[in-house]
């Protein structure tokens, strides 16, 4: 079965579990979107990440920036996916030149919600106590892949803001690490 069609919670749900800890052949790096990016570990052995992590991503990594699903990642994904931007950023992986993507897609009003740290991350010194807050997910930010015909999914996190371009869109990497980026129809 090709990566282009509808998916159910159900089988995102088993993507994200599949693809947890686990890399692509040829590509380095795991899927970690449960561990670092759901708070609420949503059934059986199912990894996830809590409040304090998330700060302690910010302090460590002197991250800007960190958010988390707030026990509803796999219905935020399922529903990105199975849109039309999502179904066209399918469309692009399932090409045989495509070695990944990059997509972010809006799911602004489906009132997905999400814990997040905007911190002020000075280039030297201490960066301040960062602040939790509760919102609703504006975009569902992923890196999709592909494991023979089988989708995996390397990150899957929540946007509080529409990105730089302002709409969905996703940027393709293909075989011999050229890439371009593309909007992707609503």
């Amino acid at each position: 079965m090709g990566l282009v069609r509808t998916y159910s919670e159900k089988e995102v749900a088993a993507i994200l579990k599949a693809s947890e800890g686990q890399g692509v052949a040829a590509e380095r790096g795991q899927g970690h979107s449960e561990g670092l990016h759901e708070l609420v570990a949503v059934g059986r052995g199912r990894e996830h990440t809590s409040e304090a992590d998330l700060a302690e991503r910010v302090l460590d990594e002197r991250k800007k920036a960190v958010g988390a699903f707030d026990g509803c990642q796999a219905k935020a994904v399922t529903w990105a996916l199975n849109t039309a931007a999502g179904q066209n950023a399918l469309m692009y992986l399932n090409n045989s030149s495509v070695r990944f993507l990059f997509a972010e897609i809006d799911v602004a009003n489906q009132f997905f919600q999400m814990k997040h740290i905007q911190a002020v991350v000075p280039r030297i010194g201490p960066i301040a106590k960062p602040v939790i807050q509760s919102s609703n997910v504006v975009y569902v930010a992923m890196k999709l892949m592909k494991e023979g015909t089988n989708l995996h999914i390397r990150t899957a996190f929540p946007m509080v803001a529409a990105p730089a371009c302002g709409h969905s869109h996703c940027e393709i990497t293909y075989v011999g690490n050229t890439s371009m980026d593309q909007d992707l129809t609503i």
